[in-house]
């Protein structure tokens, strides 16, 4: 059985764009198809134009592409004919010709599809009284995939809203306002057999205790909005308005352990996507993102091959309350309470809308105007900005799956609108669906095809390893000058001057990237430029985007009461600087942390948000004079000259931090040499 799911549903038959050929099925199991590349900001033509209303969910099956959402009229690419389509429509994947045999007869908008067994069918959910003039298929019905017509043995009938749909290991899971589905009473959630609709008596996990917002003054109905599952079918999770999971409290978010019998509520669990404000009792005012909304959670993808799944937030701008208006990416390996997120982004008070993972991105579709933003000081919906680290990034941004942090990738769509409401990837791009009619300074209206031909590929980080290049920048005693030896981490060879045409005196701190070389620098910028080991080109100096402004003060050092700096004061401070699996760590003369920060090559983008990587660990950070990682160790030169390596942890997104005990390598005491520098890297062999 190949899997599928609502919005961002796999190809059945993978499409390939006018002239090529069709590909063979992907593989069962899969969420969605992985891309190599990030695509190309510039949609191709083909699409038809859909004239009204918006897309709420995209399929592509059997070479077609299948629509739902609140329009009625669409015209074929190049055409000014208008074709009468309500709610639902296919369209062929290669040519964007509008299907004249598809036309299923619903009387309420569409919000989910997902394939039927075989690939001959389709699901349709939504909030529709009847389907093709019968009153005994309402809000989630079967169709024939060419002709529309209903297949009569399938009957769920939930009393309420169907919101989405995933198909996973021969069941069809729905989720939405419905308390009654299948025949029996469900609340939110309920696994479906195929063929007939009955649901599964293993999955009664009902969803409760909706969260009431203050403004509403009534009692939120419940609702479970968003669902992926797992490729290999052993995880369900779950965002709505919740709090209650069969008799375990979740707020908002949940997982469930979908491959026992019966279903159970995973223990994992987060405070991240609170409700409410513990420190403030008033029930009026403590709503932790805006009240206007009944759940902040807007939805969730699960990756390519189902390590982690991404979740987009709605919410406003609120200082301090990190799950409003973001982007997160949560490890699915992770068990237990009080779990947090690998990474954040922040838009700084523009929502987000819809999230897909292909494995080279994250793509994320909303009305966000700004992103790398958190230090927006104001409650806020409609914000100005951006604040510093804030990048442009209209409606539609591609991110960095290492760190969150978005890649250059702008097709701008203006107006934004309320945003890309749906995805799908292919093997060669993606389709998406939104309520506007440009992107690219193009009209393509409420949706579109994004393809990989023509978009970037994003290089491997490669980090370089002992033995080879060791560096040292303005050793003591040569404080203009950069010298380098041959290590294999435990002995160095007789050092040699490089690049005697750069005085190296205002370095503070280097680290290399794929044959780049970045260097702090005393009058606080950061410096690159071409390195091969023996030559350095030209510099440039990397655009701060405003981190070198004075932040706001209720933004802290984390752990402290301390205003963080600006980024330029740091580094025209900074003692050292390496760079592992996404993020810049460094650390700043006299001060006792490690820090990190994500940094993107692609676009030469530093993160904004500032961790504390470490506070000991047993090295001294505050007396560093020269750092850099290689091969699993941290080397790292003390102000009295000595050298020293300790094992590195290699935690990933910014949390990595020495483990172990610290080995004395050398120093003045053992070779006369004293290593304390303004920098230190490795490269080379």
């Amino acid at each position: 059985m190949r899997t599928f799911r609502s919005r961002r549903a796999l190809i059945a038959t993978a499409v390939m764009l006018a002239t090529a050929a069709l590909l063979p099925a992907v593989p069962a199991g899969a969420v969605n198809i992985g891309h190599p590349s990030v695509a190309s900001e510039n949609p191709s033509g083909f699409t038809p134009n859909i004239i009204d209303g918006r897309v709420n969910a995209m399929m592509v099956m059997n070479g077609m592409v299948y629509v739902g959402g609140t329009f009625h009229t669409v015209q074929n690419a190049g055409s000014t004919t208008n074709i009468t389509r309500n709610f639902v429509l296919a369209y062929n994947a290669t040519s964007g010709v509008v299907s004249t045999s598809f036309r299923p007869i619903l009387t309420g908008a569409v919000e989910a599809l997902a394939p039927g067994p075989g690939n001959t069918s389709v699901y349709i959910g939504g909030n529709f009284g009847s389907a093709n003039s019968s009153t005994t298929y309402r809000r989630l019905v079967r169709v024939d995939a060419t002709s529309g017509a209903t297949v009569g043995s399938f009957i769920a009938n939930p009393n309420r809203m169907v919101l989405d749909l995933v198909v996973r290991n021969g069941w069809l899971y729905a989720s939405g306002e419905f308390a009654r589905i299948g025949g029996t009473a469900r609340s939110g959630l309920a696994r479906l057999n195929m063929n007939t609709g009955a649901a599964d008596p293993t999955l009664d996990l009902p969803f409760t205790d909706p969260w009431i917002s203050p403004r509403e003054g009534i009692v939120s109905r419940m609702r479970v909005y968003r669902i992926d599952v797992t490729p290999d079918g052993s995880k369900l999770i779950a965002g709505g308005n919740f709090r209650m999971v069969g008799n375990t409290p979740r707020d908002q978010v949940a997982i469930l352990n979908v491959n026992t019998n019966p279903v159970s509520v995973s223990n994992w669990s987060s405070t991240f996507f609170r409700f409410t404000d513990p420190n403030n009792p008033d029930p009026l005012t403590n709503n932790w993102c805006s009240a206007t909304f009944p759940h902040y959670l807007r939805d969730i993808d699960i990756s390519p091959d189902g390590s982690y799944a991404a979740i987009v937030n709605t919410g406003a701008n609120r200082p301090g309350h990190l799950s409003c208006d973001s982007l997160t990416r949560w490890n699915l390996s992770a068990t237990g309470p009080n779990q947090e997120p690998d990474w954040i982004a922040k838009s700084g008070g523009d929502s987000f809308h819809s999230v897909m993972a292909t494995g080279a991105a994250i793509y994320a579709g909303g009305h966000q105007q700004w992103l790398n933003n958190p230090y927006n000081p104001n409650s806020c919906g409609r914000c100005t900005g951006p604040f510093p680290g804030g990048v442009v990034r209209t409606g539609f941004s591609a991110h960095d799956p290492s760190n969150g942090l978005p890649f250059s990738w702008n097709p701008v769509r203006n107006p934004r609108g309320k945003g890309v409401l749906a995805m799908v990837s292919t093997a060669t791009g993606f389709f998406f669906g939104s309520d506007t009619d440009r992107i690219f300074n193009e009209v393509h209206r409420r949706n579109g095809f994004m393809p990989l031909a023509g978009g970037v590929t994003v290089p491997a980080n490669v980090e370089y390893t002992l033995p080879g290049g060791f560096f040292s920048v303005g050793q003591s005693g040569t404080p203009g000058d950069l010298l380098r030896r041959t290590s294999d981490g435990a002995a160095f060879d007789v050092p040699a001057e490089v690049v005697n045409t750069v005085d190296w005196t205002n370095v503070r701190g280097a680290f290399v990237l794929n044959g780049t070389l970045y260097t702090g620098m005393a009058d606080g910028t950061l410096l690159r430029r071409p390195f091969s080991g023996i030559t350095a080109g030209a510099t440039t100096v990397v655009d701060l985007h405003g981190l070198d402004q004075t932040l706001d003060a209720m933004f802290q050092i984390p752990g402290t009461n301390l205003p963080i700096p600006p980024l330029s004061t740091q580094l025209s401070n900074a003692t050292g600087m390496f760079f592992e699996d996404g993020f810049l760590y460094y650390t700043v003369q006299g001060d006792p942390r490690l820090y990190s920060r994500g940094f993107t090559q692609e676009d030469q983008l530093v993160g904004a948000a500032l961790t504390v990587a470490s506070t000991d660990d047993g090295v001294t950070w505050a007396n560093v004079r020269g750092m850099t990682m290689a091969s699993g160790k941290l080397y790292v030169a003390y102000a009295d000259g000595s050298l020293h390596s300790v094992a590195w942890n290699g935690a990933p997104f910014g949390a990595g931090h020495p483990t172990g005990s610290v080995a004395t390598i050398t120093g003045p005491n053992v070779t006369g040499v004293d290593w304390a520098s303004k920098g230190m890297f490795v490269f080379g062999s």
